[in-house]
């Protein structure tokens, strides 16, 4: 919904232009440079050999930006929706570093892929498009993160509907060093744990399926995800890390569902049907057959023995039996709910709040009608909208089937009064009364003929609060009957403006 109404914006988006000079910072001469060294980043010898890794998988910089950006859009989009359902290779952009550390605009990312939509329209490549769609949608997620985090700035430490406030996390040091560690005894979890390490970068959907694992299989807290995600990823992005973890953990409307459970193993058979990624990343498992390689706790033992698998001792059983996982997860949202009633019920001191939705339809609840009216009508009593309820239409039908010469209508202050026409409706010499005035409505479709009619027949003012008009013979009420009945859709007629 959101993409959609951006999509639909009357301006098409487009770059902004580069300045023609940098202007320097004020006082930046008196700033002294310093080293990488110096600044401490390669803390401990355990990250210089990830950092290695790191430089020969990525090249930072402007122009390597461009070319990955142009390589991109002139060859990997056009099979992007394709390449989406592979986790293994260079399925996807790889742009998002770049973005991150605004080496390339996503302003102008978005302005190329429109240019190569506009194109395969006019050829009817329909095939192509759908990549073009898929990847246009993969930015509005990320300007959607955006959205959510400047109007909820909360979301970085709590989730956004608080269904989670009461969620019985378990902090367990030992699960969350196995799931970081890619020792879950689940190949996929653990290849996509282990690249993510190793590159700095994972797959999109591998993301998804981790983070999922960690939050309904282990019932790890999902700001340690997050935290964790932060420090490794190499295009670590605060607002779309949140949105991802807020999305696999029920927390977003449109998000996973809190009780669904994915099972890594047809999540691998779906992602990675031949197995290739999980023996990239897992070598324990680059020797077990491709019908195997994501459940290999279900293998024969000489299957096992052939592949070099001892599971327990080169690769880790599973941490948690799928069917575990399920009832552990029931469970705690279970006590999730309760827990979350008994704190609504303590805040309210013992008042039961009951839902009406159910008898919602048996209420007399007025509905909003048109009041027709003549084409000799004057322009203070146009078409208006009036109130009208089942009580007020029984009550017309009396009063149109009654042989009562005098027609009395009493207005009292609108709170107190059921099917009362609303002052809207009314002209203007009407408003003018106080809530406390009564009138009497004459049944006629002309103010003038009225007061011809009337004028040598009108009773004396009753009270401070009721007017009595009253009819003169019997021809002059069989024709304001006649009168009354031919005015179909209003229920009381009522001169438009009274005359002089």
């Amino acid at each position: 919904m959101y993409w959609e109404k951006c999509m639909k914006l009357p301006v098409e988006i487009s770059p902004s232009l580069a300045p023609w000079r940098l202007v320097p910072v004020p006082g930046v001469e008196n700033v002294c440079s310093c080293s990488i060294d110096d600044l401490g980043l390669e803390s401990n010898k355990d990250e210089e050999s990830s950092n290695a890794l790191l430089r020969r998988a990525w090249s930072p910089g402007w122009r390597n930006a461009e070319k990955m950006l142009e390589e991109f859009v002139c060859h990997g989009l056009l099979e992007y929706s394709k390449h989406g359902m592979k986790v293994g290779g260079t399925t996807t952009s790889l742009l998002s570093p770049y973005l991150h550390f605004g080496e390339v605009s996503v302003r102008k990312v978005y302005q190329l892929v429109r240019m190569q939509q506009i194109k395969l329209e006019n050829e009817e490549r329909s095939e192509a498009e759908e990549g073009v769609h898929f990847f246009l949608r993969s930015i509005g997620l990320r300007e959607y993160s955006r959205y959510l985090c400047f109007n909820f700035p909360f979301t970085h430490e709590r989730s956004l509907l608080g269904n989670l406030k009461h969620y019985p996390w378990r902090v367990d040091e030992d699960r969350f060093k196995s799931w970081r560690q890619g020792m879950t005894g689940y190949p996929l979890v653990d290849a996509g744990m282990r690249e993510l390490w190793a590159t700095g970068w994972t797959h999109n959907r591998i993301r998804v399926i981790v983070s999922s694992f960690a939050v309904k299989f282990l019932l790890i807290p999902w700001t340690w995800g997050m935290k964790y995600f932060w420090d490794v990823l190499l295009d670590a992005d605060l607002e779309s890390d949140i949105l991802g973890w807020q999305y696999i953990s029920g927390s977003l409307p449109d998000g996973h569902e809190l009780s669904r459970l994915d099972n890594p193993e047809v999540q691998g058979q779906k992602y990675d049907p031949d197995g290739e990624y999980v023996r990239t990343w897992i070598p324990e498992l680059a020797r077990m057959p491709t019908e195997w390689i994501h459940h290999p706790w279900d293998a024969p033992g000489c299957i096992l023995e052939v592949a070099g698998v001892e599971l327990g001792f080169n690769y880790p059983k599973p941490i948690v039996e799928l069917h575990i996982a399920r009832e552990c997860l029931d469970d705690a949202i279970s006590t999730m709910w309760q827990l979350d009633t008994a704190a609504k019920l303590a805040e309210s001191d013992g008042e039961v709040v009951e839902d009406n939705l159910s008898n919602i339809k048996s209420f007399d609840i007025p509905k909003v009608v048109l009041k027709e009216t003549s084409p000799s009508a004057l322009p203070v009593n146009q078409k208006v909208p009036y109130a009208s309820s089942k009580n007020h239409n029984a009550k017309l039908k009396e009063l149109k089937g009654s042989n009562k010469h005098t027609i009395c209508v009493d207005t009292i202050r609108s709170s107190k009064i059921e099917g009362t026409n609303s002052v809207a409706n009314l002209p203007v010499s009407r408003k003018r009364f106080g809530s406390d005035t009564a009138f009497h409505v004459p049944c006629c479709s002309s103010s003038a003929e009225v007061h011809s009619r009337n004028q040598d027949h009108c009773g004396s003012l009753v009270g401070s609060s009721r007017y009595l008009l009253q009819e003169a013979g019997k021809n002059c009420a069989d024709e304001v009957e006649d009168n009354s009945s031919s005015d179909s859709g209003t229920s009381i007629s009522r001169p438009s403006k009274r005359a002089a």
